[in-house]
């Protein structure tokens, strides 16, 4: 129980601070920390990120004028569609290959976050 609150009290913190990577560490550590199968950990992430959580700490960015709500609908529609996509395609594929994938994800990302912020210091 302690570990569960660990991990969402650590995602909410780094989300809300950062704006991403909640269902990430969520997965992570639900995979690497709890043991839980991949398919497991992402259907549970995906089940607590949901809607009515983010909403509460997107309130706080629109409050300051920083949600632009066309942009936000616009992506909010093609995520929806996708993600339902991708879940059909994600509960088919091997767990290994789930975590290749996620991870070769979270390494592209994080690549490109470092060279720009390395090229916006310099």
């Amino acid at each position: 129980m302690i570990e569960l609150i660990l991990i969402g009290s650590f995602a909410g913190i780094v989300m809300g601070a950062v704006g991403v990577g909640g269902g990430a560490i969520i997965i992570f550590c639900l995979s690497f920390f709890l043991e839980f199968p991949q398919k497991l950990a992402q259907g549970t992430t995906l089940f607590i990120v949901a809607a009515p959580i983010s909403l509460l700490a997107a309130m706080n960015y629109y409050r300051q004028g920083f949600v632009d709500i066309k942009a936000g609908l616009i992506i909010m529609l093609a995520f929806l569609i996708f993600s339902i996509i991708g879940s059909h395609l994600a509960v088919h594929l091997p767990n290994g290959v789930l975590k290749i994938l996620l991870g070769l994800m979270l390494l592209f990302m994080g690549v490109k976050i470092i060279i720009s912020g390395w090229t916006a210091i310099n």
